[in-house]
């Protein structure tokens, strides 16, 4: 699959760790010089401002999607190329899924896991069959690792699942393995789930 866009999930905050602003530059500055477009959550604020500021500064093009009371409040990066604002969060994680070829969670919140679970199961019921990572910047995400390791050894979410998950510590691996990623035709949600 070629790869055109890829949507970024990140928090509407910076944290308080400077290598996670550091971490998504350096993701950015990497998509940006494949040519691949950004997509994202159409925020002025936080590590969507960064990464949204970073691919239009590096010449990518970059779609935000953003919901309607955001856009309202004026929180939108008025410098992204195209906007289309959402109603609600169903319809605004459906335009991510049909507007992106790949997927990225960088530290964020609870906005940023429900995208990251919503992609997740999608892929698993093969409504998609999209590359999804997560960059695990200096171990942010290392206890949800651990609980989705946990539901393996439970039963509750299959090996399989967990495999097509590509987890990195490191931008420039995290990248290549998402752009390398052979994305399984397989849309029998039944072998999918390990059932």
């Amino acid at each position: 699959m070629n790869i055109k866009s890829i949507s970024i999930f990140c928090g509407a905050h910076e944290g308080k760790n400077v290598k996670y602003r550091q971490d998504a530059k350096k993701l950015i500055k990497k998509i940006s010089n494949k040519k691949i477009n950004i997509v994202f959550g159409g925020g002025d604020v936080g590590l969507m401002k960064v990464i949204s500021d970073t691919a239009l500064d590096a010449g990518s093009e970059v779609l935000g999607i953003t919901l309607k009371s955001l856009s309202e409040l004026e929180l939108v990066n008025p410098r992204i190329n195209k906007l289309l604002v959402s109603n609600d969060l169903l319809d605004r994680k459906d335009k991510f899924m049909k507007n992106s070829d790949a997927f990225i969670v960088l530290p964020g919140g609870v906005g940023s896991m429900d995208e990251l679970f919503e992609i997740m199961a999608s892929n698993q019921l093969g409504i998609i069959n999209k590359p999804l990572g997560i960059l695990n910047t200096d171990g942010y995400y290392n206890h949800l690792i651990s609980w989705l390791k946990k539901a393996v050894e439970e039963g509750f979410i299959s090996k399989k699942n967990l495999n097509e998950l590509i987890i990195e510590d490191n931008p420039d691996k995290l990248l290549n393995k998402v752009l390398m990623k052979k994305v399984s035709e397989n849309n029998d949600w039944k072998d999918r789930l390990g059932l």
